[in-house]
């Protein structure tokens, strides 16, 4: 369309509140045409909310609970969901790795982690596998004793971790001091999720995680030309390869913006329809299409850990 682009951004945000407030003001004083993000589930719930009260295209990022559109047409969503995920990670469980015993630890209050965790609950028992504990703990939690005892008394093959990198890295290494062990006195494999790929985890000298496996966005070992494209601007601007949130992040914006040119306008219902219109949109990530419920269709891939370094393992299409 010939016309620059100017961010108005909301960078750090923790608690649930501040990004509605960011998008009201976003909206009514700095008059955006669409909103990118939030990169939280819990958060993007709440401003879809208001993007479509407000009828103003929205996008998120790393947002993968389904509930994220629920508030209506004009809320669409980059990542895969973690009802696709949470399946992914259980049918690789089971039917690749062979695992047949699982446990479950997940962090409360989190409607990410919460949402992740019964999927793959689900999915991991309509697979045929046995869930033998299911554990909690609460956000900022340093001890997992407990938890951790509880769950070595079943013995399980796996542990399916969905929580945040600070907790994740804590869990692991205490889980391998105690130590967790399957019925065959072998360590006990865990399986994560999107939330895995972060350089505060995977940089962490003290998380256990090598061997485990773990769901993600994209692999930035990819050769497909229009991810390549992505990684190696970003790799010169920043001098590091994106995570699987870098990835969505990019996608969302240039969603945004090829619909606005196929739409030929800033109109907001225009943009949506070229949204929903969307197909085979190659980036980052691909796209198939997107659903009734503004969910895109699109593949997950599998990342394994080896010494402190994620690495590629599988592609998993819907």
């Amino acid at each position: 369309m010939g016309r620059s682009v100017e961010l108005v951004i909301q960078m750090d945000i923790q608690e649930a509140a501040v990004p509605v407030q960011a998008a009201e003001t976003m909206i009514l004083t700095d008059e955006i045409v669409a909103l990118i993000g939030p990169n939280r589930s819990s958060h993007a719930i709440e401003v879809g909310a208001v993007a479509q009260r407000h009828g103003v295209p929205m996008i998120t990022t790393a947002a993968t609970n389904p509930a994220v559109t629920a508030a209506g047409e004009f809320v669409f969503m980059a990542a895969f969901t973690d009802q696709f995920q949470g399946r992914v990670m259980a049918q690789f469980a089971k039917e690749t790795l062979g695992v047949n015993t699982a446990a479950v630890l997940t962090q409360r209050g989190e409607v990410y982690t919460e949402g992740i965790a019964e999927f793959f609950i689900a999915h991991f028992s309509g697979f045929g596998g046995d869930i033998v504990a299911e554990e909690f703990y609460e956000s900022g939690a340093t001890d997992f004793a407990a938890q951790l005892t509880s769950i070595a008394a079943a013995a399980p093959e796996a542990v399916f971790l969905s929580g945040l990198p600070p907790e994740v890295a804590l869990v692991t290494k205490q889980a391998r001091a105690l130590p967790l062990q399957n019925a065959a006195g072998e360590p006990t494999l865990f399986l994560g999720a999107d939330a895995w790929d972060n350089p505060t985890l995977l940089d962490n000298e003290e998380a256990a995680v090598d061997g485990s496996f773990f769901s993600s966005h994209f692999s930035p070992d990819t050769d497909e030309p229009s991810a390549r494209a992505f990684i190696d601007a970003y790799q010169a601007l920043y001098g590091i390869a994106p995570t699987g949130g870098d990835a969505v992040s990019y996608d969302a914006v240039r969603l945004l913006l090829e619909s606005a040119e196929r739409a030929g306008s800033l109109d907001a219902d225009a943009i949506r329809q070229q949204l929903l219109a969307t197909e085979q949109y190659a980036g980052a990530t691909r796209i198939a299409r997107y659903d009734e419920n503004r969910h895109p269709t699109k593949s997950a891939v599998i990342m394994t850990i080896e010494n402190g370094a994620k690495k590629f393992y599988q592609q998993v299409d819907p």
